[in-house]
């Protein structure tokens, strides 16, 4: 891991760092706030969520964030990209953030990382203390939460889909892997999905089987055929789950594209729930939390 985060004397805080701070430090105290000032964390995938994200961990002070996208910028980024102006010229969606991700507090290094997290993944995650990962394949995210398992570094990973999202967590190295948790979600793997859990996990499941087999999330243009394919991966997933693949229905047509509303949810309790950890006030007995839009709620699962 990159260091150890440990306390640092309020000595070390400036005196306009203080005023930046000054409500934070009322919260949480300048140990807490010290905490939070040595912590480097990786956001891969600056999307909606990610975006959303890096603003919360940037406004709180952490030490520093890299913002990891090796992709263009597309018209789906100005449904809830907010750091990316509409008249950028730049076509990376990381090095289009950078400037206002940067104005957003200059007590924060920001960096950019355009290398694909692929080519990197093994021996990169161990210079940070927290890896947040977002807008990555099912198997990339499988391989990610090995590697910094091993590595001890503390890992969120998440997603937002249309107005469903969830987001898992690994910060005590104790708990099922990502892979262990979300059994079907390569292509190659033919374990049966585990019963008795929520009805969500089944269709984050499908999403991610979905995802694996078509190398894409669900599209907007095409979300007919979409559709009809998360639904026979749903129904060929479990025997228990066919007779109730109706219960779906409502969140079929909601799944596309990254919508504000569901990215400011899920980027407010990863970047909290980040915050937390650091502040070791984790929660630690659960390891994945789903939004649900239907029901207007957020549930925390042992899985």
């Amino acid at each position: 891991m990159a260091s150890e985060i440990t306390k640092n004397g309020d000595d070390q805080m400036s005196k306009d760092e203080r005023k930046v701070y000054d409500r934070q430090i009322r919260l949480w105290g300048y140990d807490g706030q010290n905490k939070l000032r040595a912590m480097k964390v990786l956001l891969i995938g600056m999307q909606g969520l990610g975006a959303e994200i890096a603003k919360n961990l940037i406004l709180s002070g952490v030490n520093s964030i890299t913002l990891k996208d090796h992709t263009e910028v597309s018209i789906l980024d100005h449904c809830s990209q907010f750091l990316i102006p509409r008249d950028s010229q730049e076509r990376n969606r990381a090095k289009a953030s950078m400037s206002a991700a940067q104005k957003l507090n200059p007590n924060v290094k920001v960096i950019v990382d355009t290398t694909p997290i692929e080519q990197n993944v093994d021996s990169f995650v161990t210079a940070f203390d927290v890896v947040i990962a977002t807008e990555c394949s099912p198997s990339t995210y499988k391989r990610l939460s090995e590697f910094c398992r091993k590595a001890q570094v503390k890992l969120f990973i998440a997603d937002v889909y249309g107005l469903f999202g969830y987001f898992f967590q690994d910060i005590n190295f104790k708990l099922p892997l990502y892979g262990e948790v979300f059994l079907n979600n390569d292509q190659t793997n033919t374990d049966p999905v585990p019963k008795k859990l929520p009805l969500l996990y089944f269709l984050t499941s499908a999403l991610l089987k979905f995802q694996s087999e078509s190398n894409r999330k669900p599209n907007p243009d095409t979300c007919e055929e979409d559709i009809e394919e998360l639904k026979l991966i749903i129904n060929s997933s479990s025997d228990e789950i066919n007779t109730t693949n109706s219960v779906f229905d409502e969140y079929y047509s909601e799944l596309f594209c990254e919508l504000s509303p569901t990215t400011s949810i899920i980027g407010a309790m990863v970047s909290q729930t980040a915050i937390n950890t650091v502040m070791n006030k984790p929660i630690e007995n659960y390891n994945v939390f789903f939004f649900d839009h239907i029901e207007h709620e957020g549930k925390f699962h042992l899985l």
